[in-house]
């Protein structure tokens, strides 16, 4: 998977559909009894499992292969890829967070109106808002009737030729912790930018529709697993065998001196040592076993996708295209960058753009700025704090 990104940020197409292609035979068929059980037996950690990336993560990746197939023009494997996508997003023990990726509705709701399947693309799209209203986002004002302007309208009144998705944001990340790092956590990366606006050709900036892709929240509002409640039972065991090691140690060690002070009595005093080595002998046998625990958790994850996917459908002519992509923290503009984009005649382009370092990069950039301009007016530890909070 994280081959995948590479090759998509650097236009490799092919080579990245034919690997989604191999990835999703793998989803699917490769399974190994062996290796569960051992990942859930008490001497094996959660690495020994298959992984297959959690919930998030394929979701997303049938997510990329839906736009694949749209750029291939076969719209049915596309849906097909949708659909799959629903699937791993219903893979949740948060029922209020099952089938809200709204950015699947949407390439549903395009593969099925370039089908001119009317009836399928109206289900999408229904199912688009009430995902992202499932979230609190405001599609329509108190009267039920879409409001003014909102830029996810946009996307139902286009046709386009291309399609471009940005990746912005960093990504969310895998901690274990605990004591023996059996508590898995996803911890939501850092979206660089509030707001993201889009040019073409030097035309008027439109803003992006956000939260459609939104990995960062899809990652972080799963639930817990069932493994984890496998890692604490692995995790209680393992520290009971500690515990059970110490106290028969301490008992042992109170034995065998007891045993040496009351040599003047030799049965009595043997007996003590003898009970104390046997305690020593118990405290060791415990100490293996526990060392030999494992309820490590897994802390594999996909380093490399981004914290968000924007999707601007566009309708451009053939030929050479210039790109201006803005984002914007709060009412400030972090970061410009210029993109030279190829579309191809009689064909639906996707092309993928990156602007994960770049806003990372500004915002760098701004913190400092903020600390070498103010440094005389509030005092330089004040700005570092301020500095930190914008990092």
């Amino acid at each position: 998977m994280e081959l995948l990104s590479v090759m998509l940020m650097n236009n490799q197409h092919k080579e990245a559909h034919d690997l989604m292609l191999k990835l999703h035979k793998d989803l699917e068929t490769l399974f190994d009894t062996k290796l569960e059980e051992k990942a859930q037996s008490v001497w094996r950690g959660e690495i020994n499992k298959v992984f297959k990336g959690d919930a998030y993560e394929r979701a997303t990746f049938y997510a990329l292969m839906a736009l694949s197939f749209i750029r291939e023009q076969k719209y049915e494997d596309a849906v097909r890829c949708v659909k799959n996508g629903l699937l791993a997003d219903a893979d949740s023990n948060n029922e209020d967070a099952v089938a809200d990726y709204a950015l699947l509705h949407y390439l549903g709701y395009l593969a099925s109106k370039k089908m001119n399947n009317t009836a399928d693309a109206e289900i999408y799209w229904r199912e688009l808002h009430a995902a992202l209203e499932s979230r609190g986002i405001v599609l329509r004002n108190k009267d039920g009737k879409i409001i003014d302007g909102n830029c996810f309208e946009q996307l139902q009144k286009r046709n386009p030729n291309v399609l471009l998705v940005v990746w912005a944001g960093v990504p969310p990340t895998v901690m274990c912790t605990g004591e023996y790092k059996e508590i898995r956590s996803i911890i939501r990366g850092v979206n660089h930018f509030d707001a993201m606006t889009i040019a073409v050709d030097d035309a008027q900036d439109i803003y992006m529709p956000n939260n459609l892709g939104d990995i960062d929240y899809q990652a972080t509002s799963r639930g817990g697993r069932l493994m984890d409640n496998v890692l604490a039972d692995k995790a209680t065991a393992k520290k009971a065998m500690e515990v059970s090691r110490n106290v028969f140690f301490i008992f042992g060690s109170g034995l065998l001196a007891a045993g040496a002070r009351t040599m003047e009595a030799p049965m009595v005093g043997l007996s003590l040592m003898g009970a104390g080595a046997g305690c020593y002998i118990l405290g060791g046998t415990a100490w293996i076993i526990g060392a030999m625990m494992n309820p490590t958790a897994d802390g594999r994850y996909w380093h490399n996708l981004p914290g968000q996917l924007y999707i601007v459908p566009l309708e451009l002519t053939p030929g050479e295209h210039k790109v201006h992509i803005s984002g914007f923290h709060r009412s400030d503009r972090a970061a410009n960058c210029v993109f030279k984009i190829q579309v191809q005649e009689n064909n639906m382009s996707v092309i993928h753009l990156p602007m994960m370092q770049q806003g990372k990069t500004a915002f760098q950039n701004a913190a400092q700025k903020i600390v070498e301009e103010r440094t005389n007016v509030i005092g330089r530890a004040a700005c570092q704090r301020m500095a930190k909070e914008i990092k």
